[in-house]
């Protein structure tokens, strides 16, 4: 991976777009990032990050704030990266959500979050992805780390790591697993834990099945769970107390079969030969019982035999009487309809005598009236027509007066249009000269509030130069004051130079200036003593005094080209008098503004008017259309209505009206009709009267009876005949009955009657004990049969409660060990055995590093030692202090020597890092701060390890924002902060 380009735009403390060439700053391999804290150098390699992966490292990434708060609201937030992953030189260009303001109206609304990966065919960019899922996969493959990875791999961020050296070993893991994949261990002691629980289930499954099958061969035996029983029952014993347990009950449960199966046989021989007792004095209490009914029956049934004569008399003349009954009835029928027919004829004749005027009631005169109902009924739809003639005619009439009216307001309505037309069209006119201005007066508005603007913060920043200035004079004289005295402590050290060299000089050593061995007369300060280091502290004074100078006149001169420019935009117009201008202008701009803005309402009016006169003279002519038509109908309505209205009264007569007409004649006809028709019925009647009558009485005499009445009085109700037969029948049929039961040879010289009762609850008492016998034969056959299978069972779990015994302690084990107890005696859990091995690797590629910057002093130690209090280990680490020759913990470094240490930690796990993940090649790193804490010659020592990193055309980049790094390092980049957000200087 080695990037080549970065721009970013409105991110972070940068408002404008800012450009790096990492190809130009890494010419040489090693260039400086340099600027004040808080300027934004930790922003451009955020910047690099979100390219990748969309995130920025750290605590910076949770507030997910990306846009700079000094960018306007019309440029968008923007990182474009150039990069070459896996021999692909790509162009990233993402963006993060943001607010924009709305195209179309007022708001705000919120832009997508975007992606676009570019690949360089050699003439130009082709696209990869615009997708931000299939981009960021595609670049993740080919960097083959994770953010968290790629933080700590190729940013190389020191605080970081100097945590990490003095962090406790859970602490440590935390980070090396954000480094190294070590899920698959995790989730093997996840399934170990699991198989541990799982397999404790199932042997708490058995053993509470165990238990259970305990408590029912206890149930079934009829007896207690025995206590030295639990042992087994909480699973401890092997089961060998339970088998005897049960084979105990099993023989006590045959020999209580046994002593059943006797007890319910005598039982059921005594039972047997009491119920044959009981049987045969039942069978002869049975025909006394049937001898005493039949006796009594047939006396009852003799004695009621006088009572029955005079029904055998009714039945014998019901029996002759009934063929007669259809006769009789219809000789009835027939003298009562004869009735009937005579009491209709003379209301009928009555209801004639009413309307009929001398008139006889004849069948002509009926038919006659008929006709002339007919002929009125044809006319009555003409009475509807002649209704809705006269209804027409009204609505013809309130028509024709409407549209008078109307027209005569309509004409003088059209004579007001020309006015109201012409009103209009000057408002538009206005309105429309009034937009024409709009934009020059606020072109000339706005002109003058930038000049008044201009002017104003000219006067601000009057006030504010002649502070800078006093400032920067002040800072002049103090740079002025610290050369002078760098410049005499320079020279009192040169006047003291030879006591100096003297005070170096050693009985028998060489003098450095003549080669003497001897030293009689060694020179002696006779002045002030100044050292080496104080003539370097005066010239750092003065180093510092002279950039204190250098950036104050840096902000006059800024501050006097601001002002210049502030004062050409003001122009020459005093402030009253422009201040006066500028209120002329904006009168003048909203007096325009608010005549323009009725324009599009004006001119919709006018064309609005226009169109409502067109209409209303449109409507004018149809409305006068319309009356002459309406009149000309109304005539003939009117003519035709007359016509019809005589043709009318002729039809209706003397009536009120044609209905009522209808009504009259109709029930005139139907009155002589019924006259008519009640004649040939009541003759009709008589005849058939006097014919039956005559029938009746020939019937009755053939049938043996004196008369008509005689039949009459012979005849029974519905049903009674079939009556009289049941009962008669009924009563001989019981008493020949009973006198062949009296016959019976069976009923004939019985003995005693038996005891019943006695006999009864002998068998009673018999069969209660039988039943007994019985029921506990069934006891004994269940219990004996329930635990000979409840036996099978336990032999059964038994044999599978041993096997999850084992089970479980072997999958318990195992669990343990890899979670760091039991066995395990450095409790170190699987995971961080596999950490402690990759922080073994570590620590061996960094002390490499680490002896190169320490002189070969310090070496780092892995240790897989428990912690304090019996801490987990496996991630402990030390450093072997060669002068000493003792492990000292890592805390006990000084703040240099942490520094080295930590980035010889950063470069070791970075190297096995990028093996670990299929040896990615990292052509480009940054090393993020710490170098203050260095004296110069631990600086000389990590500087010549950056150096070696630069082999084999590795470009290193250092982060900082010390002075004595700008020396060392020629090629750097520099970030300015200001009020207005940072910048890239040159």
């Amino acid at each position: 991976m080695r990037l080549h380009t970065l721009s970013l735009t409105a991110f972070g403390p940068f408002a404008e777009t800012v450009q790096v060439d990492f190809d130009d700053a890494g010419r040489d391999g090693l260039f400086l990032l340099w600027g004040p804290t808080g300027a934004g150098k930790t922003t451009l390699l955020d910047a690099v990050v979100y390219a990748f992966y969309g995130t920025v490292p750290g605590a910076r990434g949770e507030e997910k704030r990306l846009r700079s708060d000094h960018a306007t609201h019309s440029v968008r937030t923007e990182v474009t990266c150039e990069v070459t992953l896996a021999d692909e030189r790509l162009r990233i260009i993402r963006r993060p959500e943001q607010q924009r303001p709305k195209k179309r109206g007022e708001g705000w609304t919120t832009e997508q979050a975007k992606l676009s990966v570019q690949r360089w065919d050699g003439d130009t960019w082709e696209p990869v992805s615009t997708r931000i899922d299939e981009g960021s996969e595609y670049l993740r493959a080919r960097l083959g780390l994770s953010a968290e990875q790629f933080c700590q791999v190729v940013l190389l961020p020191q605080g970081d790591f100097a945590r990490f050296l003095r962090a406790e070993p859970e602490d440590r893991g935390r980070l090396l697993r954000t480094l190294f994949d070590v899920g698959r261990f995790a989730r093997v002691e996840d399934w170990l834990a699991g198989e541990r629980s799982a397999a404790r289930e199932r042997l708490e499954i058995v053993r509470r099945t165990m238990g259970g099958l305990l408590a029912r061969i206890a149930q079934v035996a009829g007896v207690d769970v025995p206590e030295e029983l639990a042992p087994e029952l909480a699973g401890v014993g092997h089961g060998t107390r339970i088998g005897g347990w049960v084979a105990g009950l099993r023989t006590a449960a045959a020999d209580r079969l046994t002593g059943a199966a006797a007890a319910a046989d005598e039982a059921a021989a005594r039972t047997a030969a009491v119920e044959a007792e009981l049987a045969t004095a039942r069978a002869l209490a049975d025909r006394h019982a049937r001898r005493d009914r039949a006796r009594e029956e047939r006396d009852r049934l003799t004695a009621a035999e006088a009572g029955l004569a005079p029904l055998r008399a009714q039945r014998d003349a019901g029996r002759r009487a009934e063929p007669l009954r259809d006769v009789l009835e219809s000789a009835g029928r027939c003298a009562l309809e004869a009735e009937r027919a005579a009491a209709r004829l003379a209301a009928a004749r009555g209801a004639w005598a009413a309307v009929a005027a001398g008139r006889d009631a004849e069948p002509a005169l009926a038919r006659t009236l008929r006709d002339e109902v007919a002929a009125v009924r044809a006319l009555l739809p003409e009475v509807a027509r002649a209704a809705e003639l006269e209804r027409r005619a009204g609505r013809l009439v309130r028509a024709v007066d409407g549209l008078t009216r109307g027209c005569e307001q309509a004409a003088a309505a059209a004579a007001e249009w020309p006015v109201r037309v012409a009103a209009h069209e000057a408002a538009v006119t206005a309105a429309a000269d009034a937009a024409a201005r709009v934009p020059g007066l606020r072109a000339q508005l706005e002109a003058t509030g930038t000049a008044l603007a201009a002017a104003q913060a000219a006067e601000g920043l009057e006030r504010t130069l002649a502070q800078a200035r006093e400032v920067a004079q002040r800072r002049r004289e103090a740079w002025l004051d610290a050369r002078e005295r760098w410049g005499e402590l320079r020279t009192q050290r040169l006047d003291g130079m030879a006591a100096e060299l003297a005070g170096q000089l050693a009985d028998g050593a060489d003098c450095p200036v003549c080669g003497a061995t001897e030293h009689p007369r060694p020179a002696r300060h006779t002045g002030p003593v100044v050292t080496a280091a104080d003539e370097q502290d005066a010239r750092a004074e003065v180093d510092s005094a002279e950039a204190a100078m250098a950036a104050a006149s840096r902000v006059v001169e800024d501050q006097e080209r601001e002002l210049a420019v502030l004062r050409g935009r003001a122009g020459d117009l005093p402030w009253p008098e422009r201040l006066a201008v500028f209120e002329e202008q904006s009168a003048a701009v909203a007096e325009a503004a608010e005549l323009a803005a009725r324009l599009p309402a004006a001119r919709a009016e006018l064309a609005g008017l226009q169109g409502e006169r067109e209409a209303a003279a449109a409507r004018l002519a149809a409305d006068r259309e319309e009356l002459q038509a309406r009149a000309a109908e109304l005539g003939e309505v009117r003519a035709v209505l007359a016509e019809l209205t005589a043709q009318l009264a002729a039809a209706r007569g003397e009536d009120a009206d044609l209905p009522a007409r209808i009504a009259r004649l109709t029930a005139e006809a139907e009155r002589c009709e019924a006259v008519v028709d009640a004649e040939g019925e009541e003759l009709r009647a008589r005849a058939a009267a006097d014919t039956a009558r005559t029938t009746a009485e020939q019937r009755a005499a053939d049938a043996g009876f004196e008369d008509v009445l005689a039949v009459a009085e012979g005849l029974l109700e519905p049903g009674r005949l079939a009556e009289l037969d049941r009962r008669i029948d009924e009563h001989d049929r019981r008493l020949a009955v009973a006198s062949a039961a009296l016959a019976a040879p069976e009923l004939a010289d019985l003995g005693p009657r038996p005891d019943l009762d006695a006999l009864g609850a002998r068998s009673a008492e018999e069969t209660r004990r039988r039943e007994e016998a019985v029921a506990e034969l069934d006891r004994a056959r269940r219990a004996a049969a329930g635990l000979t299978e409840l036996a099978g069972e336990v032999t059964a779990v038994q044999v599978e409660l041993d096997q999850r015994r084992g089970e479980f302690e072997k999958v318990s084990g195992l669990a343990d060990l890899v979670s760091g107890r039991g066995a395990n005696t450095l409790r170190m859990r699987l995971q961080s055995f596999v950490l402690a091995a990759r922080l073994e690797q570590v620590a061996e590629v960094a002390s490499r590093r680490l002896q190169d910057m320490s002189g070969g002093r310090y070496t780092f130690r892995h240790s897989d030692a428990q912690g304090r209090h019996g801490a987990r280990g496996g991630l402990g680490l030390d450093v072997l202090d060669e002068y000493t020759g003792c492990l000292r913990a890592t805390k006990t470094l000084s703040g240099g020597e942490s520094f080295m240490a930590s980035l010889a930690l950063a470069l070791g796990l970075a190297d096995v890092v990028t093996a670990e993940t299929g040896g990615v090649r990292i052509d480009t790193l940054f090393v993020d701060e710490g170098f203050g804490t260095l004296d110069a010659q631990a600086l000389d020592a990590v500087m010549t390890v950056l150096d070696e990193l630069r082999r084999g055309g590795r470009t290193v980049g250092v982060i900082s924002h010390l002075e004595e790094l700008r020396t060392r390092i020629p090629t750097r980049i520099e970030v300015v902060t200001g009020r207005h957000g940072s910048r890239l200087a040159g």
